[in-house]
């Protein structure tokens, strides 16, 4: 697959949506951003939307494959996480875009609710809480069993989660400071094919972590890094793939225990 390889740059903000393109003008903060902050604002001022048509979160991803003979975006980031049912078994997934196995790369993807809106209004009494983020990966190239095969999965990854504090207005969101990883762990994730699959192979794994006493009264947004430590080596490319990639976070209630609300 890596037969004609560009490195896409981060390029300038743009994000279409009912057959209109919306020009973001980046919001001047009085601190420096991180870069975690820089990377994160472009989707924190429009509900995370990964899916827009016409709109790619660059910034979400180390680096994309791009192959001769296909569009730019078919392996990109947009190809994971998808709203529309569109991750595992489809016809495409999120491939890293260096030479060699791609150890290093990562990718990064907001965490959802169950409410439409995908940012998390945490409201709590200023003692802080205790978090349950799940995430969900179908690993490798999931369009058939042989590309599966051919293609390098995610062996170890570093899991890198990040609270967002930041104060929304109708149409912008800016952040209140620099994000904090409030949880890192690094995880192995499953390399076996399911007999008779929906899915070849699909990882599920649970962070349990807690919001640090600043954030008890913010909304917050939570975003998830996966960074490739290892791989199952492929039996043809080099490429490393996952088909999918979700996250759902949880929080403690005293009366119900796990629970996630918008």
């Amino acid at each position: 697959m890596k037969k004609s390889i560009i490195l896409l740059s981060v390029l300038a903000l743009g994000f279409a949506a009912n057959a209109q393109v919306y020009e973001r003008t980046p919001r001047k903060y009085d601190f420096e951003l991180s870069d975690i902050a820089r990377r994160i604002t472009p989707v924190l001022s429009f509900n995370a939307n990964m899916h827009a048509d016409g709109w790619i979160w660059k910034e979400g991803r180390s680096s994309a494959l791009v192959e001769k003979g296909k569009p730019t975006d078919f392996y990109e980031i947009n190809k994971i996480n998808d709203e529309d049912g569109e991750g595992a078994n489809a016809r495409t997934a999120w491939v890293e875009g260096v030479q060699g196995d791609g150890i290093g790369e990562w990718v990064m993807i907001p965490v959802g609710t169950n409410d439409s809106d995908t940012r998390w209004h945490f409201s709590g009494n200023g003692e802080g809480g205790n978090l349950k983020v799940c995430l969900s990966v179908e690993n490798g190239y999931q369009q058939s069993k042989d590309l599966y095969l051919k293609n390098n999965r995610v062996k170890e990854a570093k899991i890198s989660i990040y609270a967002a504090a930041f104060s929304a207005g109708q149409d912008d969101a800016y952040l209140l400071w620099n994000p904090d990883c409030i949880h890192e762990e690094v995880i192995t994730l499953c390399n076996e094919i399911a007999p008779e699959p929906f899915y070849f192979n699909s990882s599920y794994k649970e962070f349990f972590m807690s919001l640090p006493e600043k954030y008890s009264t913010e909304h917050i947004q939570l975003f998830l890094r996966l960074e490739i430590m290892s791989v199952y080596k492929g039996t043809k490319y080099s490429d490393t793939c996952i088909s999918n990639m979700s996250a759902m976070v949880y929080w403690m209630d005293e009366g119900t225990g796990w629970v996630t609300e918008g």
